[in-house]
């Protein structure tokens, strides 16, 4: 190497100066925009989880009461039968509906119906929450969403699924929600998707005209309260109106095209203005629906409804609270408001606070209409009781971001929080004598029972036994509320009412008996079922076709002998018994029962009657059929 490139190193090339990379930074829409994500997939979870829970319990059960008798109405349609001739369905036109295209998709079951169902809560849940959302902002909608969905899916009253008060329940949500919007919006058709779902609402069930009375207050008493003028009332009115009669009139040319034999929906309005539509169908149902109430007021009496009632509010204590509060706090503002004689302190949402209060009130008086109080009547007042305690839920947060002191507001709301939680912990967690009462913790358990065949609803056996012992031409007959064994059976009814109402008037049994046995001549089914299901109130024998008695130093009871001598004996003094324990009617109810029970003596003999024994409560029990007695028809 030489001296000069010794003292002279080749030169490296210069290194490229290369900046430090520049920090990416989030603009302020961008992160608004992901909060908004955030938290609208957070609600989606915790709206969602109840839902699921609900909807997999459901999927995973079978109701062998109301479902039932809906879904064996609409198969049995579906097959042939002519409605109101063939088949007198026990369900409203609303409900019958559902079945029907529930059936249609997915046969003789009821999946179709539940899934149907699904969609109708699912769409009610998220409109419920976007009205709320564009009324009060992200929070209290959330909080409004949750409540409904925890409560709605909920099986201690939700029970498990296609039920009547479900669907009347989504179109009331629906109807209000899509009202809602449309006063804030202005979108004429928002109103008259509003009248047309909230049409439907008492179609399903009666008690769905709460949703109508109170959109029908709150539009009256808009341009009396100067929130709007009297045109735009009127616009209002027509826009509801159009809706409903656009909504209705589908259902009209049907029924009277094709001339089917049911009541006419709202059929008693035309009858009070014009005269022109028979009385017959819709004045016999209301007449029907009215003697239900006077008879069940005879069964039980308003202090034992007032207990039922206080327990089941218990149950739902927490909604009920928090639309109590949101009243409270309603009225306090709109009282300040009258004595500062301005409005400049209330909000947009303010007004709305008399729509959902008159809406909560009229679910919460509904439940007292009647007595029985079965568990699902407790069902409307908690999405009411969510739309309402949501206006509380922002006033309060209102509140809270416009304070000085935030601290002491949101620690205000942590302990509003855990009162909530405190008084729905039963609704996940509750346990009694050691049993998860209907529970979520007692719906995963039991929707996994089920789907392992570890848990049977009742009825079930002895529905088995008839789709295995007969063909799928032969008729049965269940006696007594539980029509789901026509489901698990896969037959269909050789009566055209298929169930019998809980103990109905003398009157009503007679007609319906003498109907049952006129039908049973030109076919008599195979197989009949005696459910021996005791109705309101439990406290009184059921009505046996086949009556089991113990005799004095039996050890046990057994079925009544067929001989002739044992029979009067037997049905006189059980008549006597019945006057002098219930009164005339039980003992006339029994009576008018005797040729019913002739004619399953004379042509039916009980299955498996050697198998028969009593529990330790003094209840029937067959190992296939459990307290049903099962009837075959003798071979000739």
């Amino acid at each position: 190497m030489s001296k000069s490139a010794r003292k002279h190193p080749p030169r490296q090339p210069a290194k490229k100066h290369t900046p430090p990379p520049k920090e990416k930074t989030i603009s302020p829409e961008q992160r608004e925009k992901i909060k908004r994500i955030v938290s609208i997939a957070a609600i989606v979870i915790l709206a969602g989880i109840p839902f699921s829970i609900g909807k997999y319990f459901e999927f995973c059960s079978y109701d062998p009461f109301d479902s039932g008798a809906y879904v064996h109405s609409a198969a049995h349609i579906l097959n042939g039968a002519e409605i109101g001739v063939d088949e007198k369905p026990s369900a409203q036109i609303g409900t019958l509906l559902v079945n029907l295209l529930g059936v249609a998709m997915f046969g003789y079951n009821e999946t179709g119906p539940k899934l149907i169902q699904t969609i109708f809560q699912a769409t009610a849940l998220v409109l419920m929450f976007l009205a709320m959302r564009r009324l009060y902002g992200t929070l209290p909608a959330a909080v409004g969403v949750i409540v409904a969905s925890m409560y709605l899916s909920w099986a201690f009253i939700a029970k498990t699924g296609n039920v009547k008060e479900q669907y009347m329940i989504a179109c009331m949500a629906i109807g209000i929600s899509c009202f809602a919007m449309y006063e804030l919006s202005g979108k004429w058709w928002q109103a008259v998707v509003a009248g047309a779902v909230l049409s439907w609402a008492p179609l399903f069930k009666q008690t769905g005209v709460t949703a109508m009375g109170a959109i029908g207050l709150f539009v009256i008493l808009q341009p009396i309260l100067k929130h709007q003028t009297w045109k735009q009332t009127g616009r209002d009115i027509l826009l509801l109106f159009g809706g409903a009669f656009a909504g209705i009139l589908p259902l009209y040319i049907w029924m009277l095209g094709w001339g089917v034999k049911m009541a006419l929906p709202y059929a008693f309005v035309w009858q009070t203005l014009a005269g022109f539509i028979p009385s017959g169908t819709e004045a016999g149902q209301a007449k029907a629906a009215s003697d239900y109430v006077t008879r069940s007021r005879e069964f039980v009496p308003f202090d034992i409804q007032y207990r039922k009632v206080m327990y089941h509010y218990g149950k739902v204590i927490m909604p009920i609270a928090l639309a109590s509060v949101a009243i409270v706090i309603g009225l306090i503002r709109w009282i300040l408001s009258l004595r500062a004689k301005k409005q400049s302190s209330r909000t947009p949402y303010d007004r709305f606070f008399l729509l959902f209060a008159v809406w909560w009130i009229l679910d919460m008086a509904f439940v007292w209409i009647s007595p029985r109080s079965y568990v699902q009547y407790y069902l409307p007042l908690n999405a009411s009781a969510a739309m309402l305690g949501a206006y509380g839920v922002a006033v309060y947060w209102d509140k809270a971001k416009s304070a000085a002191n935030k601290t002491q507001w949101l620690v205000m709301g942590m302990i509003g929080l855990l009162i909530m939680i405190g008084l729905s912990w039963h609704v996940f967690f509750e346990r009694a004598k050691g049993k998860s009462l209907q529970s979520y913790q007692y719906m995963i358990k039991t929707a996994s029972e089920l789907r392992k065949g570890e848990t049977r609803f009742r009825g079930a056996g002895t529905g088995e036994y008839i789709r295995t012992h007969s063909e799928p031409t032969d008729r049965i007959y269940v006696w007594g509320w539980i029509p789901g064994i026509y489901v698990q059976a896969q037959r269909f009814s050789a009566a055209s009412r298929a169930c019998c109402l809980p103990r109905p008037a003398p009157a009503v049994l007679k007609e319906m008996v003498d109907e049952l046995l006129a039908e049973f001549k030109e076919d008599m089914p195979k197989f009949i079922v005696d459910t021996r299901k005791r109705h309101i109130p439990v406290e009184r024998p059921p009505y046996e076709l086949w009556p089991i008695v113990r005799y004095q130093g039996m050890k046990q009871e057994m079925f009544l002998s067929p001989d002739e001598s044992a029979v009067e004996a037997y049905e006189k003094n059980w008549a006597e018994m019945l006057r002098k324990s219930f009164g005339d009617k039980e003992a006339e109810r029994f009576e008018i029962l005797a040729p019913f029970r002739k004619f399953i003596r004379e042509n039916y003999e009980i299955v498996g009657l050697r198998q028969y024994g009593v529990t330790r409560d003094g209840r029937l029990d067959h190992p296939a059929f459990g307290e049903e007695v099962l009837f075959e028809r003798k071979e000739k």
